[in-house]
């Protein structure tokens, strides 16, 4: 019984883990801040380089969402896993390593894509966009604290 208990933690903790990154991967970059008419306003985005912010985006989009389904899959396996008692380390491990390498493609495409993106921008709207970035990620972090979103 012990086991069950521990194991279930480990879940419990696996979950709330995943929630809180999503959460912060979304309070972090805002979804479109370049089509935002305020966003393109302050960083004097003309609409050429929102459309190539753009496609970047939607480029990547795919591979986002594949690489995410698959984490989700493989974090879902190795839960399985870890509440087998009948099953070896080893197993768990290589489980792991996969869950591992899927988090890590996911990183990679979403970094390539933000480099791309960065690319398109000059030093001056990279320099804007990152205290518009700070500010927003402080407002979000203000605004779950006291409980409102």
């Amino acid at each position: 019984m012990p086991w069950r208990n521990v194991a279930l933690v480990i879940l419990v903790v696996a979950a709330a883990t995943a929630l809180a990154a999503a959460a912060g991967e979304q309070s972090r970059r805002p979804h479109g801040w370049w089509k935002s008419t305020d966003v393109k306003a302050l960083l004097e985005l003309t609409d050429e380089e929102s459309r190539t912010l753009d496609t970047i985006y939607r480029k990547a989009l795919p591979k986002l969402h594949e690489s995410m389904r698959r984490l989700n899959a493989e974090e879902s396996t190795l839960s399985g896993l870890v509440g087998n008692m009948d099953i070896e380390e080893i197993d768990v491990t290589r489980q792991i390593d996969r869950m591992e390498a899927t988090r890590s493609e996911l990183s990679k495409t979403r970094i390539l894509m933000l480099f791309r993106m960065y690319r398109v921008l000059t030093e001056d709207q990279r320099t804007r966009l990152d205290k518009w970035m700070t500010q927003e990620n402080e407002e979000g972090t203000a605004r779950t604290l006291s409980g409102r979103r």
